[in-house]
């Protein structure tokens, strides 16, 4: 992960700063009412009446896509010709045609598979690959948290959970 560290000194005070890569750790907002570009990542992937309601449609490749209203988990879109609702992890946010969200790799691994854990250090849910992409939505000491987005064993594709991050690349 690329970071860039500054210091200050602010009333005799030396202070470090950490700034990471912008849009890396950025969260939706909460009811946000502006409209975003973004990219369907993982086809086919169903647009909704509500979320987790009937399909509307279901857009079968890569595509770029209008999307607003962000709640829960669910992002409000046009995209089938009438309002609907399409899962966070269908899709990665864009801003004057860059990604917002920065995706990684799983790498390094030499033997069995990176676990996808509970907590940092925690149980394992699940097993990753070299060449998992995922999202990372935070840190902690040495942990991402992150949402897997694809890779060779697509079955634990939108789980989310903690992974050491010495096994993660970031561009």
């Amino acid at each position: 992960m690329k970071k860039a560290i500054q210091n200050i000194v602010f009333s005799g005070v030396n202070i470090t700063l950490l700034a990471v890569i912008p849009g890396l750790l950025k969260a939706p907002l909460a009811n946000a009412q502006s409209t975003q570009s973004a990219v369907v990542i993982d086809p086919p992937s169903n647009v909704r009446v509500k979320p987790n309601g009937g399909i509307i449609c279901a857009i079968r490749s890569q595509a770029s896509i209008a999307v607003s209203d962000y709640r829960n988990g669910w992002y409000k879109t046009d995209a089938c010709g009438r309002s609907g609702f399409i899962h966070q992890s269908q899709i990665r946010l864009q801003s004057d045609g860059e990604d917002v969200e920065a995706s990684c790799s799983v790498t390094g691994i030499q033997t069995g598979q990176l676990a996808l854990r509970l907590s940092p250090n925690g149980k394992s849910k699940a097993g990753l690959n070299n060449g998992n992409t995922v999202l990372p939505i935070k840190t902690q000491d040495n942990w991402y948290y992150v949402r897997v987005i694809s890779g060779p064993n697509n079955r634990v594709n939108g789980l989310e959970g903690w992974v050491n991050s010495n096994y993660i690349a970031c561009p």
